[in-house]
């Protein structure tokens, strides 16, 4: 097992803050990790998260060990991350800011006929033009909804 600090961002209360926390995982190949799990410290309080074989979900078991008023801000939780419907590889996500999305045929339409290689991101990367799913009214092909 190995474990890294990352220095993921989190909304607390409405503000955005950064924590380092503890991300355990078993690497694949250089790109794909595997049996993920995540710890944090928030005053006194230690979470630790569920372990899960793919990372995607392992975030998500995260965000589920978080308390209600703290939410992980990062791709995957951002309304412009988008999976790629034929497939991507595990801790990776595509960042579609710049498109309007109607529906699933359209993220279909656009991973059929580009090069998106470019917006690869990984899942718990954050940007300035982070906004959580849902605000906007914007399709996003993710399934964070929680």
């Amino acid at each position: 097992m190995e474990i890294d600090i990352l220095n993921v961002h989190y909304i607390i209360d409405g503000k955005t803050t950064i924590k380092p926390t503890k991300i355990f995982y078993e690497t694949l190949d250089e790109d794909e990790i595997q049996n993920v799990h995540f710890e944090v410290q928030f005053n006194n309080q230690h979470i630790h998260s569920k372990l899960h074989s793919v990372a995607e979900y392992a975030v998500r078991y995260f965000q589920q060990a978080l308390p209600n008023n703290i939410c992980v801000a990062c791709c995957q939780s951002c309304l412009h991350g988008n999976f790629n419907p034929f497939g991507n590889l595990g801790n990776e996500i595509f960042c579609l800011k710049d498109l309007s999305l109607k529906n699933r045929e359209d993220a279909v339409g656009f991973f059929a006929k580009q090069d998106y290689y470019t917006r690869s991101h990984k899942l718990l990367d954050f940007c300035q033009d982070y906004k959580p799913i849902g605000d906007g009214g914007k399709y996003t092909y993710n399934d964070w909804h929680l």
